[in-house]
């Protein structure tokens, strides 16, 4: 089965800049890549929630614990997307998507999200239409930075079309509801609802006439009509060695485009002589929610790692397995340091620490709050 990258995204709104002097070429389709360095399980973690989401079971795992993904059985709902930040569009990300959607909003246009299975043959959506695979690809903290910013989002979709749809069936209608749930409780806003999604006027009106639609997101619109085509054209894929360089190529943009390189700190206390952190995704649409709307921190639950000090003998056991660099030693004096931003709650520091000093607890998003610099103890 080779299946560590799956087929493309092409319902996913494309509105990427390609790369100095790189075109967007209907011969490289959008793709899923799995990011390990995002995935708990591949630092020893017991997590199978992406397997447990996938509507075709289409995820299965290597030996070290790396998702594998089976382009045959994977039919591109992206819920893996909304579940969990190992995997991502190769040119959008939710970044993008989020970007885009604030463009719309600042046209004073409201945003309509919609799926594919609602858009019929012949149906053209309008330019401030966002049509995605499944819904159930953007997560709660997506849903809630929208709400934070107080983007005028709707919905159109009838979810009763869910339970005959082959992408994701009646596994995508619960978790874009629980989705859309979690982020109105967490904001205290509401996402509306439409009957009856926009449709195009006249794209070669809307080309012509800026005031209404600005000229990319028109063409924008005008390439993602043509893109189920567009991404049949696959003669360069026959080529095994060309796969496995695309793939190789694909995920080094994927990791490029969301930064993960940014937490990096010289430190003298760690065998390498560095730390690094890493931040999900996921936690940084959140953390942005929290700074447009700091309200918000206390209607959201989380739940993180605390350390009992007077257990605790500065092993540093818990900083070696960290996988995001939440835990890791003060650059200045070597003594455990804790950043809650970074913190996924994965465990894997209680089940390390010989002293027992580390527990998960429940807490709220006020923990990610700092006047200052993050607490080092």
């Amino acid at each position: 089965m080779r299946c560590l990258v799956a087929e493309s995204m092409a319902d996913i709104p494309e509105n990427s800049t390609p790369g100095a002097g790189e075109a967007a070429s209907p011969e490289r389709p959008q793709r899923i890549v799995v990011l390990r360095d995002f995935c708990t399980r591949t630092k020893g973690a017991d997590c199978e929630r992406c397997a447990l989401a996938c509507p075709k079971d289409a995820i299965s795992f290597s030996e070290d614990g790396m998702p594998l993904i089976d382009a045959d059985a994977c039919t591109r709902c992206g819920i893996c997307l909304g579940i969990c930040d190992t995997f991502s569009s190769t040119r959008v990300t939710m970044a993008d998507l989020h970007g885009r959607m604030r463009r719309i909003a600042l046209r004073g246009e409201d945003v309509v999200v919609t799926c594919k299975e609602n858009v019929f043959p012949g149906l053209e959506p309008a330019a401030n239409v966002v049509v995605l695979p499944c819904l159930a690809c953007l997560s709660p903290e997506f849903w809630t930075l929208l709400l934070a910013e107080n983007i005028p989002v709707k919905v159109a979709a009838d979810l009763s079309y869910c339970a005959d749809c082959e992408r994701a069936g009646e596994m995508g209608e619960m978790l874009a509801a629980h989705a859309i749930e979690t982020a109105e409780t967490w904001s205290g806003r509401s996402v509306g609802a439409l009957d009856v999604i926009p449709e195009k006027e006249n794209l070669l009106k809307d080309l012509a006439d800026p005031a209404g639609v600005d000229r990319r997101s028109a063409f924008t619109n005008l390439v993602g009509d043509v893109s189920d085509i567009a991404s049949g054209k696959r003669r360069l894929r026959n080529s095994e060695v060309l796969q496995e360089f695309y793939e190789r190529r694909e995920r080094s943009r994927a990791l490029a485009r969301l930064n993960l390189g940014n937490g990096i700190e010289f430190n003298d206390f760690v065998p390498e002589g560095r730390t690094r952190k890493t931040l999900q995704p996921k936690r940084r649409l959140l953390l942005e929610a929290l700074e447009r709307d700091p309200s918000l921190a206390s209607r959201i639950p989380l739940v993180i790692s605390e350390t009992d000090y007077e257990q605790c003998t500065n092993a540093l056991a818990c900083t070696q397995v960290c996988p995001t660099g939440a835990r890791f030693p003060n650059p200045g004096d070597g003594s455990l340091a804790f950043d809650a931003r970074y913190c996924i709650g994965c465990g894997l520091c209680v089940d390390v620490c010989p002293e027992g000093a580390v527990e998960l607890v429940e807490t709220t998003a006020e923990a990610l709050l700092y006047e200052d610099e993050p607490t080092q103890e």
